[in-house]
Order: C-alpha cells, then structure tokens, then sequence
C-alpha cells in the first residue's frame, strides 16, 4: 500500500501538576500536638492529588520538617491525610510517557525510599488516615506510617503498577507482606491488578492494611490515641519488616509465589508465560519476594529501585501506561451526550440468546420499559425469562440489591406482536446475521414505528447502510454492535452510516453511556473495528492450517503477541458457524487476496465438532480431532506454510496493512479507537498497548503503511 504518515504525534512534553502538603497542628487531650500533613492537588484544581518530581520534593520536605519537629519533642504525632475523595493517587503516570520524565524515575525512587527508611526512624507515632483512593504510590506513602485508618466508605486501594509494566517500586513490594498475611500480599501485588481489581475500605481493613474504619480524621486520631494509651505503638521499638529466613512468615511467602494461580499453572509459571509474551514486570516482582526472607529493608529497596528503572523504559510499561490512559479518556462519563433525544420506552427485535441479554442491559442502564418482540411467543417467553435471569445474576454479584432487581425485572415484558412495539422511542433489532433478514425486520418496523424513533441494529459485520437502504428515513438508523456476553463485555462499536441523523449518532452513544459501556464510534464498512482486525488474524492462521501446516504448532505461534487466547479457541468461542459466515461476508466485501475462504473451516462447520479440547490442566485447550480431520486436506502439508515466527511476522504485517486501510477509508480517525475497541473488544493485551504501540515497536508499521502510527512515541 501507499505510504502514509503518523496518525498521532510525538508525546507533549511531561508538565506537572504539583501537589501540596498542607501542615497544622491540632491539639489532642489524649495524644499532645499533632502535626496534620494533608496532600491537596494545585489550588484552584479538582484533580487528585498525584505524586512527580517537585510533588515529591515537596512531600519530603513537609516530613522532614515534621521529623525534626518530633525529634525536638514540639510533636507528639504525625498524622497524613488527603482531601475530597483522595488520600493520594500515586505517580504521575503521566511522566512516564515523556523520555524526559523517565529520567527523574531514579532519583524519585531514592527520595521515597530514603524516606521509607526515616519515617520508620520516627520519634513519635505516625497515623495514615484515608480519606479516599490510595493508589500505587499513594498507598506505599501510607506504609510509611505505624498505622492506618480509613472511612468505611473509602474504595480505590491497591497496588495496580504489575498491570501497568512496573512494579510498586516505593516500598510497596517489600512492605506490604511486613503489614498483612505474606501470602495475600503476593496476591494483592501481582494478581489483583491483572484482575483489576482495587479494595475497598471494608477488604483493606479484613486484611489489616488498614486498621480500623472510622468517619473521619477525628476519629482516626481517637483511635490513635488509644492505641498509643494500650501501648499498642512503640516508635523505639518498631518490628524488622524483613521476614527472617527460615521464619513460618519466609514460609508462608515462598509458598505463595509458587501456588496455583489457575489450575493449570503456579504463579511463577504465569509470570514466566507473561514475560515471554513481552510483560517481564510480574517476574521482576516476585523475584524481589522471593529474595526477601534473610534480606535486609535497604537492600530489599535496593532491588526495587533497579527492577523500578529499567521497568520504566521497557516496551511493556509505555504499552501498558499508554492502554491505561486510553481506558482513562474512554470510560463512560457522568455528563449525557449532547443532542441525544431522550428515550422512554424501548423494543428488541429477536428474543434470542443475544436478544435477551440485551434487553436486559438496556433496562439495567436506561431504567425505561423494554419489551422482547418474537414471532414466536414461546421464544420470547423463554428471551424473557433469560434476560430476568441476567438481571438476578447481577443482583447476585452485587451490581445491584433485590429490590432494585426486582423493579428493573417488572420493566421487561415479551410479546409475539409487533403493534406492541409501537410506542417505542427505540427498537434494536437482534435477528440472525442474515441481511434480508435484517432488511425484513427493519421494514417491519418502520411500518408501525412514529418516523422520529430510532431503528438500532446490534449487527456484527453486515452493512447498515445495505440493510437500511428500503427504509423511508434510513436517517434514524444506526448501528449499536454489543459483543458477547453482553454483561461482561465492556465495548459496544457505534456504527454510523453516512446517512445516519447526528442527533441518532448522539442517541446511540448517550444509550452505551448509560448502559455503563465503551463506546468507540466506526464508520460503517465491513466488520466494523473488532471483527475486521480479528479475523485479519484468523484468516492469515486459517490459510497456514489450510495449506497443511502443523495445527498445535499454528495455534502456538502467535503465543509472543500475548492475546488472551490462542487461535483455534477463539473460533471456538467466537461460534464456528458464525466464524465461518464472517469470514465468508469478509472476503466477499474486502477480498480473498486478505480474507481467504477457509475451506477446512467450512469442514469443521459441516462436522459440528469444536476445533479444541477443554483440559483443565493445560493452559491451553489442545487441538482436537476434529480439526485435524476437518484440514487433513491441506494443500502443502507444511512445506511453504508459515508457522512460528513466520506466521506472527505475517499476522502483524497483516494487521498493520489492515490498520493502516482503515485509518485511510476513515473507518476510524485515530489509532487510538483502534487500540480501544482491541483491548476491550478482543482482550488485545495492554502491555502491547491494545495494537498499533506494539506495530511500532516492532517496526512492522513503517515496513508495511511507511510511518508508525504514533510518531516516534513507541520508536526508538
């Protein structure tokens, strides 16, 4: 293809926003002078309170003075809080996007850990009392201190940087275990951020990273004061953090680092399988643990500092942070979308599998009536019974309490009769992936339809212009593509025709804002963002296994990408059947020289086998029987067929190509919603930054459309 340019710029540089620490004392009966050191972002700003360069300097300063003050006997406490809903938020990620910012990642860490060190050489008590979030860096500040406290209401507490390709690298790694049981701190550290998973106050206090849940500062000093009175607190005498080797804690680490984290494979396991996926932070991390017992707390921060460094400038962590503020700018906001019509009753179209689920997503968020409409009215009993039952679940995992499950249960109903839908502001239709189906379906409608309510379709691939053409005002139509299942996934692709009304272009994104969804906006071309790219991927694995490749060597060579599964079971997920008629309306729209049709896919199909084997032992499902007989035809029987390296080299060349076409068609405007729709869509891994980072980091992007797709952000 044609060269092309940058579609994204070099970084701006790193500017900080600097946080202060407020100082007061505040007299206690039971305690003496208190000095209360408060982190509060720039006046005037409403942003958290986060942790660069002159921030820190500024958070040292206010110890040191407040150590000096206790040592001379002016204090007899030390107390740090935050302000609104912000103890501290950690670093500023920012800063390590810009070169310029990673330069100070060395000297910062030395700063944190020098006061690692003095704070525990405190002459009087120290209290951290959180207020709200306390994140990564945040949180290791508040290690600092003899206890902590935190409002019963407080959510936002953790270690995430593993997720982020560091490591918490302040104190975090080598303390946490010194405050909680060893073995939940190694999983809080390095598998709770691969969930995403944050504590709230209540699970931070059952674990004893905080000690007690109190309303407010004053309470929390309260409660200092008493542990002081039970001599509970002893500055003189402040335990070694450092478990002693051979000690039950040494034990109870070590174990935890090699159990299970699934059934197939320990945690060492995982963190060797992820750093040769190109994410080596969670092997660096439990290095640092394992080394722990017998070690000494400088020479433990020590190794936190080295592996913190060159983690900073790895490939994994500029993917990783770049994902992380992608997530950021793209989660639902709070405002609701300019120009959107409001929406006070609504129709689905099919009561099916998908059908149901969406209904009930679209009660959950839109909190309106939602009636399921299918010909047959056994059908839309039982798409009706389903979607309740996809209400209950969330009740059931806390998304909601029973009361409001069952009111939001009482706004679905099903019908057989499509007049019933004829007060709906809106209708999505969820028929079979058939397109004279769909146009059908449409037609329908609109006959009984008022013209101003929208016609929505959750189609995966085909046309929305196509399906719309017949209609009177295809101007109300527009595509809303919800993956499956419906209440996990967090993407919907908003699909827009060049027909499409603005204000039902803001509709539709005003519906996925308040079902609580992403929302990326695609132009309406085949298979949209997730699909185009993903079976890019499938066809370039299908046309190796068609020419007679080696299959388990096929499914384990796109293994260094790190996607979340390997190929052969993500046919099996996505539907072989649908695989197959996707790929079929790929290549009859786009070409077969990029989409190839499968013909061992369309024998698998016929065969009405999965194409793997479930064992939960393995990792991975295993290559099944059926799909070795299913391209046992194969032309080549593996002589020109790439496989390995060959193949990821040929997936990525393909991917960019396919990147850089629809960056060109205007499909998207920017790679950043290619990299968006791919992480949440597909579970494209983060530390490759979603997609087009890693095409950069390689180099493929420039070999291929002749320019990274960021500039030289990702280059070096």
């Amino acid at each position: 293809m044609a060269p092309t340019t940058a579609h994204s710029g070099s970084v701006p540089a790193y500017t900080e926003h600097v946080t202060r620490v407020l100082v007061e004392d505040r007299e206690h009966e039971g305690i003496g002078t208190i000095a209360v050191l408060t982190f509060a972002p720039p006046e005037g700003e409403s942003r958290p309170a986060t942790l660069g360069p002159q921030s820190l300097e500024n958070v040292d300063s206010a110890f040191t003075e407040a150590l000096a003050r206790a040592e001379a006997g002016e204090i007899q406490a030390i107390a740090l809080t935050g302000t609104g809903r912000v103890f501290l938020a950690g670093a500023d990620l920012s800063m390590f996007a810009d070169p310029a910012g990673r330069e100070t990642v060395d000297p910062m860490t030395h700063r944190a850990h020098d006061l690692q060190v003095r704070m525990r050489g405190a002459a009087v008590p120290v209290l951290a009392h959180l207020n709200g979030a306390a994140l990564g860096g945040g949180l290791e500040v508040a290690l600092m201190a003899d206890i902590r406290t935190a409002g019963p209401t407080v959510r936002g507490i953790g270690l995430p940087e593993t997720s982020l390709g560091i490591l918490p690298g302040w104190g975090g790694t080598t303390l946490l275990q010194s405050v909680i049981d060893p073995a939940d701190a190694v999983r809080v550290i390095l598998e709770d951020p691969a969930r995403d998973k944050q504590l709230s106050a209540s699970a931070a206090h059952e674990l004893g990273i905080v000690e007690a849940l109190v309303e407010d500062l004053d309470a929390a000093l309260d409660h200092l004061a008493g542990r002081i009175a039970d001599g509970g607190i002893d500055p003189s005498a402040r335990p070694d953090p450092i478990p002693a080797a051979g000690s039950d804690r040494a034990r109870t680490l070590l174990d935890a680092l090699d159990a299970p984290h699934s059934p197939a494979e320990t945690r060492r396991a995982w963190a060797e399988r992820m750093e040769a996926a190109g994410a080596p932070s969670l092997k660096r991390t439990l290095g640092i643990l394992e080394a722990l017992p017998g070690s000494s707390l400088e020479q433990s921060l020590a190794a936190e500092r080295q592996a913190i460094v060159g983690l900073a400038d790895s490939d994994a962590a500029a993917g990783s942070l770049y994902a992380a503020e992608l997530l950021r700018r793209g989660k639902p906001g709070r405002r609701p979308v300019e120009g959107a019509r409001e929406i006070r009753r609504v129709g689905v179209a099919g009561a099916g599998l998908m059908a149901s689920q969406i209904a009930a997503q679209l009660a959950l968020g839109l909190q309106v009536p939602v009636t399921l409409r299918d010909l047959d009215e056994d059908i839309a009993r039982k798409g009706l019974a389903h979607a309740r039952d996809v209400i209950a679940q969330a009740a059931s995992r806390g998304k909601l309490d029973e009361q409001s499950a069952r009111s939001v249960s009482e706004l679905l109903s099903a019908t057989a009769d499509v007049a019933d839908l004829a007060d709906c502001d809106l209708v999505l239709e969820a028929v079979p992936e058939v397109l004279a189906i769909k146009k059908s379906v449409l037609g329908e409608l609109e006959g009984v339809l008022d013209p101003s309510a929208l016609l929505v379709t959750n189609t995966s691939s085909l046309s929305v212009a196509a399906m719309s053409e017949d209609l009177a005002h295809p101007e109300r139509v527009v595509g809303l593509h919800f993956f499956n299942p419906v209440a996990k996934m967090p993407l919907v692709e908003v699909v827009r025709t060049e027909r499409t009304d603005p204000a039902v272009l803001a509709t539709g994104h005003e519906v996925v804002r308040r079902c609580g969804k992403f929302a990326v906006e695609s132009a309406d071309a085949p298979g949209f963002i997730v699909n185009r790219l993903l079976f890019r991927v499938l066809s370039e694995v299908l046309r190796s296994a068609d020419q007679g490749a080696d299959l388990a060597a096929v499914d384990a060579s796109l293994d260094p990408f790190g996607l979340p599964m390997r190929p052969f079971e993500l046919l099996d997920l996505v539907g072989i059947g649908v695989a197959d008629h996707v790929g079929k309306v790929l290549g009859e729209q786009l070409g077969t020289e990029r989409f190839p049709v499968s013909t061992g896919l369309t024998r698998l199909l016929d065969s009405g086998e999965a194409g793997t084997m479930r064992d939960r032992s393995q990792v991975h499902p295993q290559v099944s029987d059926a799909l070795r007989a299913a391209f046992s035809g194969g032309t080549s029987k593996g002589g020109s067929a790439a496989v390995g390296d060959a193949l990821l080299d040929r997936v990525l060349r393909g991917l960019a190509e396919e990147t850089g076409l629809m960056l060109d068609e205007g499909v998207v405007e920017r790679p950043e919603q290619i990299d968006l729709a791919m992480i949440l869509g597909a579970g494209y891994p983060r530390h490759r930054g979603g997609l087009t980072p890693y095409l950069d980091q390689t180099g493929v992007s420039r070999e291929v459309v002749g320019a990274p797709f960021h500039g030289d952000r990702f280059t070096r």
